[in-house]
């Protein structure tokens, strides 16, 4: 029985050839579904690779072009940046040229270098000296009023020192009274007029100049408006409390009066 299995096995093996040619024969849509699977099988993971290959070349397409818009963006940024400050520079130059014509004195421009980190006392370093003609106790001013005066004059630089600081003095006078009296600094951003008569009737909201009577600083330079009227300790007069008009801590270019 053993030795006639292989004669089974080959008449087997003949029989499926024969089903499988008859099939090709009578039946070729068989044929070509399983050529079209077989290849379908065989091609797949060539398939999957070209799509994921297309995929990834795509994305790192879209991370450079990604890149390289931020940056254009970070340019354009700084750009328009630069422009921003360069119209706001033309603003306060045009600003402060307006208000040198209004005074027929010897200035000299400078810019704010350096600032004192102390608000209370309040102090910055110019760009001019004796070199450009610079001199102490010359009044420093912005387009929008008074700032301070220079305290020590060096070669290139001059130290200043804002109307809020404490050795500050100048004369001035309240706008529409006429009353004078002695402006000093009170620190924190304020300035404060000493020695006004207990008689004089002075109101907040009052505008407070220069009065010219120091022979430093020119008369009618604006200098802030009066927020509060107190009686001094001895009684002996009252004083009054200025916020500034000029941004003391914000400005960049100042003018200088060297000579009046």
């Amino acid at each position: 029985m053993p030795k006639e299995f292989p004669k089974y096995k080959n008449r087997i093996f003949t029989a499926c050839v024969f089903a499988v040619v008859l099939s090709l024969l009578f039946f070729p849509s068989v044929f070509a579904g399983i050529k079209d699977l077989t290849v379908r099988t065989l091609t797949a993971p060539f398939t999957v690779y070209k799509k994921l290959e297309r995929h990834f070349r795509s994305r790192d397409r879209l991370i450079e072009s990604n890149k390289a818009l931020r940056k254009r963006v970070a340019d354009l940024s700084l750009k328009i940046a630069r422009l921003d400050d360069i119209c706001r520079e033309n603003v306060r130059l045009r600003a402060l040229l307006q208000f040198k014509e209004k005074f027929d004195f010897k200035t000299i421009s400078a810019e704010v270098i350096a600032r004192e980190p102390d608000d209370w006392r309040g102090a910055f370093i110019i760009d001019r000296g004796l070199r450009d003609g610079m001199k102490t106790r010359a009044a420093v001013c912005s387009a929008k009023g008074l700032l301070g005066k220079v305290v020590e004059a060096g070669i290139d630089t001059s130290l200043v020192i804002l109307l809020t600081h404490p050795n500050f003095k100048a004369g001035g006078v309240i706008k529409g009274s006429r009353i004078n009296g002695v402006i000093t600094g009170a620190g924190k951003g304020m300035a404060k007029m000493l020695y006004i008569p207990m008689s004089a009737d002075v109101e907040t909201g009052a505008v407070v100049t220069t009065s010219g009577l120091s022979r430093i600083f020119p008369k009618g330079i604006l200098v802030g408006e009066i927020v509060s009227v107190e009686k001094s300790r001895t009684g002996l007069y009252k004083y009054a409390m200025i916020r500034p008009f000029a941004d003391l801590f914000d400005e960049e270019e100042v003018l200088c009066v060297v000579d009046i």
